[in-house]
């Protein structure tokens, strides 16, 4: 069935940011439980949900592209929503989520050697190898306004923690004014998204909770 890794993965984030797992500055929990309740409900609303031709609506996939240190994150200027974003895109009918993030962070970046950056010290609880696919980071649901002959609609977006090399060259693309690192502080001065400031939260607390295992790169992971 196209939709179960997508609902076992919201499985997870209800176990896990919808319970308080990973505490985070303003953490709603009635806010996450019900994104995820609104996602799986989409998801499993028809074998379409992933195509961007449902007019009312499609699951896309996103990531929030961090430097190693998770200090640093970096952020698209929208050209058709004129704000500054995370990266991500349409799933084109692909269900594997993350499969969808990690192209829309090569392609609207120009960056190689991306990797999913999980947030447990115990690796066990995340791991490719048990084939487990990478944990969602954030979840959430908003509309994109109508535009020439594409009605209004709703994007239900799954997004992923990526981690971007350290040297890597940034380019913008065709969809882009701009793509740019900001320090996460100022990252905040951008954007007044509460799902943007939501994820930066997020960010913030999982490098609190990784603390020295950053320096090791003990818990990375590459699918």
């Amino acid at each position: 069935m196209p939709i179960r890794p997508l609902l076992e993965c919201i499985r997870r984030y209800e176990k896990t940011w919808a319970a308080g797992t990973i505490p985070y500055p303003g953490m709603d929990l009635t806010s996450e439980a019900s994104n995820a309740a609104t996602v799986a409900a989409f998801a499993k609303s028809g074998p379409d949900c992933f195509s961007r031709e449902r007019p009312d609506g499609h699951i896309t996939g996103s990531a929030l592209v961090t430097d190693p240190s998770l200090s640093r994150v970096l952020m698209t200027h929208h050209k058709r929503l004129n704000k500054w974003l995370q990266l991500g895109g349409h799933s084109d009918g692909h269900p594997l989520t993350w499969e969808v993030a990690m192209r829309e962070a090569e392609e609207e970046s120009g960056l190689t050697g991306l990797r999913f950056q999980g947030w447990f010290k115990d690796r066990s609880a995340y791991t490719a190898s048990q084939g487990q696919p990478p944990e969602i980071f954030d979840l959430d649901y908003h509309e994109i306004p109508a535009r020439k002959t594409e009605p209004g609609h709703i994007h239900y977006d799954v997004r992923y923690l990526i981690v971007a090399p350290p040297a890597g060259r940034v380019v913008v693309s065709e969809e882009s004014h701009d793509v740019r690192w900001f320090d996460l502080g100022d990252a905040r001065e951008f954007t007044r998204e509460p799902s943007m400031l939501r994820q930066f939260d997020k960010l913030s607390a999982v490098r609190d909770a990784l603390g020295g295992a950053l320096t090791h790169g003990s818990i990375n992971l590459r699918l």
